[in-house]
């Protein structure tokens, strides 16, 4: 299943600004906020405000059920969007730092602003916001329709430099599986790469 890309994401939100001096100008005028590690930038249940762009650094989102348990939804590197789940509305999750981070951070104002300056803006946010629909259906196709091996291996595919940069610990938990299963999984593809070799 492959899905759109996004027209405001990673190098393409940087080279539709670069295109037009103002629009980068513009850009680069909007308040960053730095982030320490296991910093929390939004909390569950609080209204959403404004979106943050990662330009430096990582992130994740998050679930906590009400035994205290975590369920990690997402991972956010350079480049792309965080918060978008809907301005004005309650946060579904939390937003926390997992390395030292800067975001430009966007408020319901600024969002306005520049939609009237950008007359291009509300396509590019709806190309955006469908492109992220497409993505989180994927997420939902692979848990549903996936064993645990294969959405590994799918998450390897897909993002083979954040795996490098995430516990095993954050990935089992994104793949809804326990740490041990994960590290059974991961045996078992040393196991039958290392037959493969010797074949």
């Amino acid at each position: 299943m492959e899905t759109q890309p996004c027209p405001l994401c990673g190098p393409a939100l940087m080279e539709w600004l670069s295109a037009c001096p103002e629009r980068l100008a513009r850009w680069q005028a909007l308040p960053r906020r730095t982030l320490r590690r296991g910093q929390s930038l939004q909390t569950q249940g609080q209204r959403i405000d404004r979106i943050w762009w990662m330009e430096q650094g990582l992130a994740r989102g998050f679930f906590l059920d009400p035994q205290g348990r975590e369920r990690n939804h997402a991972f956010y590197a350079e480049q792309d969007w965080l918060g978008a789940a809907g301005i004005g509305a309650l946060s579904p999750w939390h937003l926390q730092a997992l390395e030292s981070s800067c975001v430009v951070e966007l408020s319901e104002q600024d969002l306005q602003a520049l939609q009237q300056e950008w007359p291009q803006a509300p396509s590019l946010i709806l190309q955006a916001l469908l492109a992220g629909l497409a993505r989180q259906t994927q997420r939902e196709h692979e848990l549903l329709m996936l064993d645990a091996a294969a959405r590994y291996q799918s998450f390897l595919n897909a993002s083979p430099a954040l795996a490098e940069r995430l516990s095993q610990k954050q990935i089992a938990s994104y793949l809804g599986i326990t740490e041990v299963a994960l590290s059974r999984i991961r045996r078992r593809q040393r196991e039958d790469s290392a037959l493969g070799r010797l074949a």
